[in-house]
Order: C-alpha cells, then sequence, then structure tokens
C-alpha cells in the first residue's frame, strides 16, 4: 500500500453536486490500486491542456477501496481556475489518470481517544476515514469529529450520520456556527490534553490556528495529524 503508482487511467462515472459549491467526481477503480483511509492522489487530464495554473490537482480519497470507486470532491465556485472549469465539463467515459497513494493523514491509533476536526471541504479524508470505521467494523475507543461549516451545508451528511450512529465508539457532530467549532475542541483538548490524538483537515489557515491552540494547551506535536488542503483555486 505504500507504493506510489504513476498515470492509473481512470474512467469517470459520475459527477454529483454535494452542497452549492462542492462536486463529487466518481471514477472507476483499477483493481490493483488501493490506498488507505485518509491519503491522497495526483489528478491529471489526459486529453485537456491547462494554459493557466497547475495541469494537476492534488485530492484526497473520500471513497474507500470495498467501495470499488474512486471518490473526490472540491470546491468549485463562481469563476474557478481552469483546471477546475475543466472538470465541470466532464461527461461520463472520460479518462483522467491519478498517482498514488500518498499521504500520511491516517489513523495512528484506534486504541487511543481521538478528536478529528474537518472544516469545510477538509471532509473529504474524514468521509473515508469514518466509511471505513463504519464498513469494516473497526473497532474505535472514543472517537469523536467535530465537522464545520460556517453556511450549515455539509457534504456526505447520509455518509457520516450512519457511520456514527452505527459505529460503536464514534461520535459525529455537524456545526453550523465557527465560535461553537472553536470552544468545543478548546474544551476538548483542556479535558484530554495528551491522552488524545488530535487530527485536523481544512485550509492552510484553519489547521495552522487549531495546531497552535491545541500546542498552547500543552499537547505534544507527536499528537497532532494535519491535513492542508490547498487546492482552492
Amino acid at each position: 500500500m505504500t507504493d506510489i503508482k504513476k498515470n492509473i487511467k481512470i474512467t469517470l462515472k459520475e459527477v454529483k453536486q454535494e452542497t452549492s459549491d462542492i462536486y463529487s467526481f466518481v471514477f472507476s477503480k483499477p483493481k490493483d490500486f488501493k490506498w488507505k483511509p485518509g491519503q491522497h492522489g495526483v489528478f491529471k487530464f489526459t486529453d485537456r491542456e491547462i494554459k493557466e495554473g497547475k495541469d494537476f490537482r492534488i485530492y484526497s480519497f473520500a471513497s474507500i477501496n470495498e467501495e470499488e470507486k474512486i471518490l473526490f470532491s472540491t470546491r468549485i465556485v463562481e469563476e474557478p481556475s481552469e483546471f477546475k472549469k475543466n472538470l465541470l465539463e466532464l461527461k461520463p467515459g472520460d479518462v483522467m489518470t491519478v498517482d498514488g497513494p500518498m499521504g500520511k493523514f491516517t489513523i495512528k491509533d484506534y486504541d487511543k481517544p481521538s478528536l478529528i476536526m474537518a472544516g469545510g471541504i477538509g471532509v473529504t479524508p474524514i468521509r473515508s476515514l469514518v466509511k471505513d470505521i463504519h464498513n469494516n467494523k473497526v473497532k474505535v475507543k472514543d472517537m469523536k469529529v467535530l465537522y464545520s461549516d460556517d453556511r450549515g451545508e455539509f457534504a456526505f451528511t447520509d455518509t457520516l450520520k450512519a457511520a456514527g450512529e452505527n459505529s460503536e465508539g464514534l461520535e459525529v457532530v455537524f456545526i453550523s456556527d465557527r465560535d461553537e467549532f472553536t470552544d468545543e475542541i478548546d474544551a476538548y483538548a483542556k479535558e484530554n490534553q495528551n491522552n488524545s490524538l488530535y487530527y485536523i483537515s481544512g485550509t492552510p489557515g484553519m489547521t495552522s490556528f487549531f495546531k497552535e491552540k491545541l500546542t498552547g494547551f500543552g499537547v505534544d506535536e507527536d499528537n497532532i495529524v494535519t491535513d492542508s488542503f490547498m487546492g482552492y483555486e
């Protein structure tokens, strides 16, 4: 699972709009291509030239191997980058390539209490983490997921709720108020400090902000795992 495969061809099956500006892209999964929940890949077009900006994007795998599909999601605004414009123009049957898997945003210890913090599009790797726990009946100890979106628009709601309601030791909380999100994290860190692991998934600003807060409460950096989403352009 640690071997990185290059230029693996994947075929688009479906495009889904999750929220007002989050879109999911569902591709076929080659049989010999596998990843760990929380990892990501590098995606490229095969027949489209990107003249402005990078010709690739890094996206987390939101699906798990057992679903037999590659799913990634991204936020696409009214005036997106050329790359994202081309994503929206894709039709079922179109082909992209993926390099991967990569990344270390994976659960370090299921037997240790943990707090997972997801902001906005940062929920994509979290979907794979909780889907894996639910689907494969992974035993977890006191894992709490806080998923925040200021507008109250949540992607993967059904999947996340089903995992939280049917997986022992897993709790999933949806939060639409930024102050409430921060207060929940502060209270948890003050109470648990280094007796817990912490996973932060969101914008670079969000991850650095909460990492600094956690270390301020005495949490060792070794107990904090981050995944910063750079691809907003």
